[in-house]
């Protein structure tokens, strides 16, 4: 039997049409999965999550969740497959110097959408133009995934169309329309995308490890494979506490 625990979301749910925001439910990691993380390289890495995600996850198809509630299960199957202890490499503010410290990922907040959030938003840019936008999905990731391999230069400003509502322009026009926009206007595309960002804040505090310097500060933690496939030193930090 599949031990599934229900969780909550970092969006509530508020991005998603006909999801119960109660019905969501997800696993710790198998062996099933591990293969199919183990298997990832850097063109097939969304391809593969959304495999993952179809496995553990109950209530919410994969490639409709947002890249916040997305990053937001992907930490906890990190936390609760694994445990919460995680050594990164860091570059000390104060003495500058490489060294490991250890984070709690169970420590790291979460940023949640507003309970008012309804999407698309409306946007006012220079001019009084007003546009609307939506949040970005695992399906756009998938889209600039393939953009990017169908021998296109940069997946930049399609991944910013794809978040344009406008049922008047297609593809090819939000892009024409994004390439000749003010770099002041789309900044406040940008904007938006910072302000709706929900999911794990990704910033820890951390004690420099050197006796001399011992400085607190605090970084952002990049999200990485190894967080949910566990090898080399870090595998052996996790057998060793485990075992």
């Amino acid at each position: 039997m599949e031990n599934y625990i229900a969780i909550e979301l970092p969006s509530k749910c508020l991005a998603y049409e006909g999801v119960d925001a109660a019905s969501i439910q997800v696993r710790g990691l198998k062996g099933k999965d591990e293969k199919l993380i183990a298997e990832m390289t850097a063109g097939n890495a969304n391809k593969k999550f959304v495999s993952v995600l179809k496995n553990v996850l109950k209530g919410v198809d994969p490639v409709k969740l947002t890249l916040g509630d997305r990053k937001f299960i992907l930490m906890w199957l990190t936390v609760n497959s694994y445990g919460p202890r995680y050594v990164e490499t860091i570059v000390c503010d104060e003495c500058l110097g490489k060294h490991q410290v250890e984070v709690d990922l169970a420590s790291i907040e979460v940023k949640e959408l507003p309970l008012d959030f309804v999407q698309p938003v409306e946007k006012e840019l220079s001019g009084g133009k007003k546009i609307h936008l939506r949040l970005l999905t695992v399906a756009d990731e998938l889209a600039v995934d393939s953009f990017e391999s169908s021998g296109k230069v940069s997946g930049w400003l399609y991944r910013y169309a794809l978040s344009l509502v406008d049922d008047k322009m297609d593809m090819g026009a939000k892009i024409n329309f994004l390439e000749e926009l003010p770099v002041g206007d789309l900044a406040v595309i940008r904007a938006f995308h910072e302000e709706v960002d929900h999911g794990p804040d990704m910033k820890v505090n951390y004690v420099c490890s050197d006796p001399e310097c011992g400085h607190a500060g605090r970084i952002i933690l990049p999200f990485r494979v190894d967080m949910v496939f566990r090898y080399g030193e870090a595998l052996q930090r996790f057998v060793g506490q485990t075992v």
